[in-house]
């Protein structure tokens, strides 16, 4: 800020000074014009003025107020001849025409202020003083035309004191333009870096807040999920207990019953009908308890890997079922996963080979498995008819849970199930669960 002061100081002091020191030369060119002019009309057909002029001329300025305030006077001729001078030695000699002079002849007023280093302006340099070269054209009444430049050399004591105070004053207005405007931006400054740290302070503390928000859900939401698994886990051993008992209790009573019934009932050919009948009956009832039994039934997960969950899901398909499914091949070691995730993985492989002996019989099933850098992903295919994924997630009318239910297994213990199927163009179902033991 300080060099863009200096910088603008200076030109405006510099465009001060040029225009006082304009406005001066005028207004004494004017005022000289009016001597110079009538004596010097000869110059329109002589190239030196005669000695009646030189003489008047030499009164004019000596001895004469004017002479006390103009030291020196120069009449010049195109080509840099000096037709008059007040040192007569001068008078005749050819110089080159300075910048100035050249502006002269052009009809403008030019003036230089302190700056004598011509050749033809030695004796005004001399002199010990200020002085203020004004170059002023002569023009012919009629015409206009410029006959001449009249050269001469005021003093400036007064224009070197009004200079002096103009350019005090300007540095003063600039400076403290500069300072107002430094302590206003230095104000605009602060109190912005002020509101900046004040939001900062605000968003580093929100930040914090949101943090410690986001840890805790995290934490509840982690809890919800082994909540979840641990209920899940409690409820499925419960489940294998009852099938357990079902098969080994109720269902065992009913084959006695069975195998008993001829030896209650008359054998009439009255009593061999209703012994048909009690015997269908009971046969029925036996095979709907052990096909509950069979379905609540969980093999032991809790000794067993994925790869061992997932072929012995494909197994008890197979031998209950006209579908033989190819067991996977190895794809690399899988995870041990927690009792929750290991049923999640059963149950998911059971429904889907279920649901394809049910809708694609005759389709090809593919059962694969894989582990990504943070989860565990198994997917059952086949290219069967395929189904509207949007008609298969609601609940069934006989009380099952089929999709919906896979799904809310898995998300309750943070996983994911991709349904993908177009009709007539198979369906392929992918689960997806967190490396976490769960």
């Amino acid at each position: 800020m300080l060099v863009a002061m200096l910088f603008v100081g200076n030109w405006v002091s510099k465009r001060i000074e040029d225009a006082v020191v304009q406005n001066w030369a005028s207004t004494v060119a004017l005022y000289m014009d009016s001597f110079i002019s009538p004596v010097s009309q000869e110059l329109v057909e002589e190239e030196e003025l005669s000695e009646i002029a030189q003489r008047a001329l030499s009164e004019i300025f000596g001895g004469t107020a004017v002479g006390a305030r103009v030291v020196s006077v120069k009449i010049w001729k195109k080509g840099g001849l000096v037709a008059y001078a007040s040192d007569e030695g001068l008078i005749g000699q050819v110089f080159e025409p300075s910048e100035e002079l050249i502006r002269a002849w052009s009809g403008e007023i030019s003036a230089a202020f302190g700056d004598l280093d011509d050749a033809e302006s030695r004796r005004e340099a001399a002199l010990g003083f200020p002085l203020l070269e004004v170059y002023s054209p002569i023009t012919e009444p009629w015409t206009g035309n410029i006959i001449g430049v009249a050269e001469f050399y005021e003093r400036a004591d007064g224009l070197k004191q009004a200079l002096r105070h103009a350019l005090l004053s300007s540095w003063l207005v600039v400076g403290l333009s500069f300072f107002v405007s430094g302590a206003l931006l230095y104000g605009i400054v602060r109190a912005g870096g002020s509101t900046i740290e004040h939001q900062k302070e605000l968003l580093v503390a929100q930040l914090d807040q949101s943090q410690k928000m986001a840890a805790q859900n995290a934490n509840l939401k982690q809890r919800v999920v082994e909540a979840s698994g641990r209920a899940t886990a409690q409820a499925d051993r419960a489940l294998r207990q009852l099938g357990s008992e079902l098969h080994d209790g109720a269902a065992q009573y009913v084959a006695l019953a069975a195998l008993r019934l001829d030896s209650v009932l008359p054998k009439s050919r009255r009593g061999t009908k209703d012994a048909e009948d009690i015997r269908h009956a009971l046969n029925t009832a036996l095979n709907e308890m052990r096909s509950l039994s069979r379905g609540l039934a969980v093999p032991d997960l809790d000794n067993l890997d994925i790869h061992s969950i997932i072929a012995r899901a494909i197994d008890d398909h197979n031998r209950h079922n006209d579908q033989n499914v190819a067991l996977p091949v190895g794809t690399g070691p899988l995870p041990n996963l927690g009792y929750t995730s290991k049923l999640c993985v059963f149950r998911f492989v059971q429904e889907c080979l279920a649901n394809t002996q049910k809708h694609a019989a005759n389709a090809i099933v593919e059962v694969s498995s894989h582990v990504t850098a943070d989860h565990l992903i198994v997917a059952v295919a086949d290219n069967g008819p395929g189904f509207d994924p949007e008609t298969a997630l609601v609940l069934r009318e006989d009380g099952g849970q089929g999709l919906m239910g896979l799904i809310d297994r898995a998300e309750s213990i943070g996983g994911a199930i991709d349904i993908r199927s177009t009709l007539n163009l198979g369906a392929t179902l992918i689960l997806s669960l967190p490396l976490q033991k769960g």
